[in-house]
């Protein structure tokens, strides 16, 4: 069985609560996943030394297991944003807009993981954070420099990933912003769902993780024979949807399912199970 421990917009600086890191780790020690996927908004306003908490924190996650991390919104410097989409400086631009990101966190924005075993998954990171750029940009003028995009660039990073995983390998597309549109913001994350959707599923990806809505949530989409399954992972931060708790998803998979259990946050007992969902594989579907 393969484990994957995912999380999302941890919000280092003023929206993080420490109490909730804290228990965030030790969930991690005590199920001792395979992998820890980190979906975007490491920090709240891309400083320096926000960078540097997040950093030491994901360190800490090493000594359980494999991290995976892409960038989110929040991550992105929005002059560098900016001055490339006006064409301005171009690669220097692009380079600027994540060079925070790049220096403290990673230099790859496209990350894969693989888990080894029968069967085993491969995770492949696809940055939909591109700041205020021609993809993510809406007519709603709140969401301007905030939703996200799938772009070709970066799919071909998926479909490379992919290509080098063992053939058994459970196929697993991370992307910070949400494709289905959150219950209670009544928002989409990405610009361009229904291609980004169509062209996961060609791949054969079988699960999306994400976040960036700060709800847990868990959907299938009709985008392949088997289906496409989405987990949104909600934040580890104070910045919550109305009820709606602190909390992380548990994935695990076999041959024949796929489980997601959502841990949410119970004060003072920390985190704990609160929900769990179960899908068929789509490797199963086909050999039965």
């Amino acid at each position: 069985m393969a484990r994957i421990l995912h999380t999302s917009d941890l919000h280092f600086g003023r929206p993080a609560v420490a109490e909730q890191l804290d228990s965030l780790k030790s969930s991690i020690v005590e199920l001792a996943p395979d992998a820890v996927a980190v979906s975007g908004d490491l920090t709240q306003r891309c400083s320096n030394s926000e960078f540097v908490k997040a950093r030491a924190y994901l360190d800490e996650f090493r000594e359980t297991a494999p991290v995976i991390v892409i960038p989110g919104n929040h991550d992105v410097r929005w002059i560098g944003a900016v001055a490339r989409n006006l064409d301005v400086w171009r690669k220097t631009a692009h380079e600027f807009k994540y060079s925070k990101y790049t220096r403290h966190i990673s230099s790859e924005l496209n990350p894969s993981l693989e888990i080894p075993g029968t069967p085993g998954a491969v995770i492949a990171g696809c940055n939909t954070a591109h700041g205020i750029s021609r993809g993510s940009l809406t007519h709603r003028m709140r969401d301007l420099g905030v939703i996200g995009h799938v772009n070709q660039r970066d799919l071909r990073k998926v479909e490379e990933a992919f290509s080098r995983a063992a053939q058994d390998a459970a196929r697993v597309v991370m992307i910070h912003h949400n494709p289905i549109r959150g219950a209670t913001s009544g928002r989409h994350g990405l610009a361009n769902t229904k291609q980004a959707l169509r062209s996961f599923a060609t791949l054969g990806t079988e699960l999306v993780l994400c976040g960036h809505d700060h709800q847990e949530a868990v959907h299938t989409v009709e985008e392949s024979e088997g289906g496409l399954v989405v987990s949104t992972a909600g934040t580890i931060s104070n910045r919550l949807r109305a009820g709606r708790p602190s909390s992380f998803n548990l994935v695990e998979i076999d041959h024949r399912e796929l489980r997601i259990t959502t841990h949410s946050w119970r004060n003072p007992e920390g985190f704990a199970p609160s929900r769990e969902y179960s899908f068929p594989r789509q490797s199963a579907s086909r050999s039965a």
